[in-house]
């Protein structure tokens, strides 16, 4: 099973309990060899996490393979696609800046990504069904049928133990 990585899941990592500096064990586990194929993101995460700062950002431009960033396929934009329909149909009653906030987002590509290959998302965003003034990843993946986790149990799962 492939996990997709979702921007949040990175920046509250680097930010609140895995600093870099603090535990770089961590951010090689992402990306080593045994996690290739299990762990992934894709270009628009990259591409959020690059307009950020500090060490986050380096370890996204100058550390991370390219492979582990999953490109755009046609598969991929017809997922899209539906993912757009569905935001958009006035029956779910989201406010327009909800709906143009999600399809601008890294969100949108990542739920895309996972119903296009049936990949499993991983994010820090909870459930929120009766909102209208925003789209939450959770929502949008039981809709499609997508299975989404939150990271600490896909860590365990994944066998990560830091070590000093």
């Amino acid at each position: 099973m492939t996990y997709l990585f979702d921007s949040n899941t990175f920046m509250e990592a680097a930010r609140l309990y895995y600093h870099p500096e603090v535990a770089p064990g961590f951010w090689a586990w992402l990306i080593g060899d045994p996690m290739r194929d299990r762990i992934a993101s894709v270009p628009a995460v990259q591409e959020e996490i690059a307009n950020g700062e500090g060490e986050l950002v380096d370890w996204a431009r100058n550390t991370v393979p390219d492979c582990f960033w999953r490109p755009v396929t046609p598969d991929t934009l017809r997922a899209a696609a539906e993912l757009s329909t569905w935001a958009t149909d006035p029956a779910r009653a989201y406010k327009q800046a909800a709906i143009d906030e999600f399809l601008d987002s890294c969100d949108y590509w990542l739920i895309a990504e996972a119903h296009a290959a049936g990949l499993t998302v991983v994010t820090r965003e909870v459930s929120a069904p009766e909102s209208r003034s925003r789209i939450k990843i959770p929502d949008v993946c039981r809709a499609f049928g997508i299975d989404c986790a939150q990271p600490f149990p896909v860590y365990q799962r994944l066998g990560l133990r830091l070590q000093q």
